[in-house]
């Protein structure tokens, strides 16, 4: 049968920091249940100050990985003689079980090595066919780039002191992006309580974009430098211009990205780059 082609780049730098503590995953799983492959993409950023930030972002993709797997190709074919067929519904289901999975192992890698205070952001997308669930924890963000319409809309909360005033009605968002807060956590994988948000549904028409980044990207760019990036063609040029943007508003932090397009043939794997 024919399905829906989608194209991804993926770009991470260092910037301006000593080391690299953001960490990315895009991994294709073909569940047996499925008519269609399922594509898992996912960053995260290690907390800055803390111990073995580039270690916890990292493993707790690992462990997010793992346990998708785990869930939706391992288990369904384990001892089944017949397996019903895969839904959204599942796959919610397994990301938020996932995530949990992957926080507890953040916190006892944590206790084991002594490291006190450790923790990453994370932003997850599972993409089938079409539509696409996601989540997030922390100030790496999800943008969803409409190409019908042209607009961009950032689909995650971040879970920053500054933006908690911001959707409290006590800061503007223009106040927000010079908060001191701005850069403090109110969660992360690693604490002992996830926020409890609402799993993120999303309806993909062909030439849509997604763009999953940490703060390196996101945090001194506005809407309108977003939405000139993600309007150019070149899946490679968006993403260096991405990068530029930033870099020449100010930004001194890793920087890591993957931009997904959603086409209309068949689905193929995309070439990566990566730069480090």
């Amino acid at each position: 049968m024919m399905n829906d082609r989608q194209f991804y780049v993926i770009r991470s730098e260092v910037n301006q920091r000593p080391n690299n503590e953001d960490s990315f995953l895009a991994l294709e799983l073909n569940p047996p249940n499925s008519p269609h492959p399922l594509w898992v993409l996912a960053v995260a950023d290690g907390m800055g100050g803390h111990a073995r930030g580039e270690d916890v972002s990292r493993e707790a993709l690992r462990r997010l990985g793992v346990s998708l797997f785990e869930q939706l190709c391992l288990t369904p074919a384990l001892n089944q003689e017949k397996m019903d067929s895969l839904r959204m519904e599942t796959l919610g289901l397994a990301l938020q079980e996932a995530l949990e999975q992957a926080n507890d192992f953040v916190r006892r890698m944590a206790k084991a090595n002594r490291w006190g205070k450790a923790g990453t952001t994370v932003v997850a997308v599972l993409i089938w066919g079409q539509r696409a669930v996601a989540t997030a924890i922390g100030d790496s963000p999800l943008f969803h780039y409409r190409r019908g319409d042209r607009t961009v809309k950032q689909l995650s909360l971040d879970h920053t002191v500054a933006a908690a005033l911001v959707r409290g009605g006590m800061i503007t968002p223009e106040m927000g992006r010079y908060h001191e807060g701005r850069n403090q956590l109110e969660f992360y994988l690693g604490r002992e309580i996830l926020p409890g948000d609402p799993l993120i549904e999303i309806a993909l028409e062909p030439g849509d974009r997604l763009l999953l980044c940490t703060d390196g990207i996101s945090s001194p760019i506005d809407s309108l430098q977003l939405l000139s990036c993600l309007t150019i063609a070149s899946l490679p040029e968006s993403a260096q211009a991405l990068i530029d943007t930033a870099q020449k508003a100010g930004s001194t932090d890793n920087q890591t990205l993957i931009i997904w397009q959603s086409g209309d043939s068949e689905i193929s794997k995309a070439t990566v780059q990566q730069t480090h």
